[in-house]
């Protein structure tokens, strides 16, 4: 007789991303599948932001991060605001500009995709996000997080070609809130 048994789900709480900028970055770079100390260097970064009105969760499993996201309304100011936009002003999207909100990070761990917790992790923080809109940047290729938007009523806004030599193209993704999954709007539809 087999018996499976089930990792307890992480619990998800608000969370201050400066207060935790090196968990953080470790989660971050293990979802990103780079060495663990790789993204070490930002944490000055990550604990300023801390500080941006940002709108935070993070999901717990035996006391350790497993996962994080993080956003702020449009209003508020913060770095990557500014060339997103641009962007979307250039390509003609106005209307994404005004009452929007910015998902700015969303990484899981290796040990907790493909589980959930993404998508845990994404409805909680639109659900905080008290905007009528929300946006995203994600690499333009097909990726697990690509689809994961997808399937939670995001669009592809605007293809942005890489901006140095060394970066890669990226997308500008958006969504209606709240947040509706395909089953949900294929019925409505």
């Amino acid at each position: 007789m087999h018996v499976s048994t089930r990792r307890p789900v992480p619990v998800l709480t608000a969370v201050d991303i400066g207060a935790l900028a090196e968990e953080t970055l470790r989660v971050q770079a293990a979802a990103l599948g780079l060495a663990p100390r790789a993204l070490d260097d930002r944490v000055p970064e990550r604990r300023a932001r801390g500080a941006c009105g940002l709108t935070a969760i993070g999901a717990f499993h035996d006391g350790q991060l497993a996962g994080f996201t993080y956003g702020v309304p449009a209003h508020e100011p913060y770095p990557w605001r500014e060339p997103v936009l641009h962007r979307l002003l250039a390509a003609g999207r106005r209307s994404w500009t005004g009452d929007a909100f910015y998902l700015c990070e969303l990484h899981v761990l290796p040990d907790f995709q493909r589980q959930g917790l993404g998508t845990r992790l994404l409805t909680a923080l639109c659900a905080r996000a008290g905007e009528h809109r929300v946006i995203l940047t994600t690499p333009a290729q097909p990726t697990p997080a690509r689809r994961l938007y997808h399937r939670h009523g995001y669009r592809d806004l605007i293809d942005v070609p890489p901006y140095a030599s060394d970066a890669a193209p990226y997308a500008i993704m958006g969504a209606e809130l709240p947040l509706l999954p395909e089953a949900f709007r294929a019925r409505a539809a």
